[in-house]
């Protein structure tokens, strides 16, 4: 008989397996009940960190909900952002080919200047407003 240090027969091109004696059913149960207990403990390790992972996302989610909301307010006070969409927006790392234009669309509102420094004289007009003054 071909076996292995276990008694279990050897498997390769030479071995007649009519002549090889079948595994005991207590031995078989002994191997299958191994297989299923280190299956389970397997994928329920794998079910608590998918678990952890998708709450962990879920936060994330949800931070980044709370973030475009607040952002979405600010935008939202700011005046003469009304008729500004999306499709006018052109990003600032944008990179023109040769020949290209990267200048915004002139339908969309000149932004507004920063507020001056507190104790600073105020900017001169500029403008309609300047030749108003004149």
């Amino acid at each position: 008989r071909s076996s292995d240090l276990d008694g279990l027969p050897i498997v390769g091109t030479g071995v007649d397996y009519t002549k090889i004696d079948p595994i005991g059913h207590k031995e078989l149960l002994a191997y299958i009940n191994h297989f299923v207990t280190h299956t389970v403990r397997f994928l329920n390790k794998f079910s608590c960190v998918c678990e952890q992972k998708l709450i962990a996302l879920s936060g994330r989610i949800q931070q980044l909900e709370i973030t475009m909301n607040l952002l979405e307010a600010k935008l939202s006070s700011i005046p003469g952002l009304e008729s500004v969409t999306a499709a006018e927006y052109v990003p600032p790392d944008s990179v023109a080919k040769a020949g290209e234009s990267t200048s915004v669309p002139s339908s969309a509102p000149a932004p507004p200047a920063p507020p001056p420094a507190p104790g600073a004289p105020p900017p001169p007009p500029s403008g309609a407003a300047a030749a108003a003054a004149a």
